[in-house]
């Protein structure tokens, strides 16, 4: 496999290590707080990831998604998870230029607000539109829930877990 970091050279072993460490921290952290709904450091590391390795945050993305699917077997939600996160990295990559510890607070809250419409998209091949308007309708409380979690997250974690990356 010929991997090149967000510099354009080859991924060393401890790059490769890094992105399987913090895919690992993605399924660790959405299971430590599953206590909470939607409360998670996902899109946390999904931003800090593809800030530093570029679109070899895609790597993390699969790799967790596989995990979750080990964990909970396969479902609907399985075919969310594997356009939902790739469009997360694909934006990410969009804004990476940014600096703003607001502007990435307000995109992750912006991301978490929409998360249950996108999730609601299969619904409307399996069970229409109105089912998939109902779900995610029904799902609302819970995305300002995930807004409001990613924004404060996101606000203070994002800028030092991105040095500490960078520095790693």
């Amino acid at each position: 496999m010929n991997l090149h970091s967000t510099k354009g050279t080859k991924l060393n072993i401890n790059e490769l290590a890094h992105l399987a460490i913090l895919s690992a921290l993605m399924v660790v952290g959405k299971e430590a707080l599953s206590f909470i709904p939607n409360v998670h450091p996902v899109m946390l590391l999904i931003i800090i990831t593809t800030l530093v390795y570029g679109w070899h945050a895609l790597l993390c993305v699969f790799c967790f998604t596989l995990i979750e699917i080990l964990i909970y077997g396969l479902g609907i939600w399985t075919i969310m998870y594997i356009y939902i996160w790739p469009l997360a990295v694909a934006l990410v990559m969009l804004f990476r230029k940014e600096q703003s510890r607001i502007f990435w607070a307000c995109f992750a809250a912006g991301f978490g607000l929409i998360f249950g419409a996108l999730c609601a998209l299969p619904y409307i091949f399996t069970s229409g539109i109105k089912a998939a308007a109902l779900y995610w309708v029904s799902g609302i409380p819970y995305d300002l829930i995930h807004a409001a979690a990613n924004f404060i997250i996101i606000y203070f974690l994002r800028e030092p877990l991105t040095k500490l990356l960078t520095k790693l």
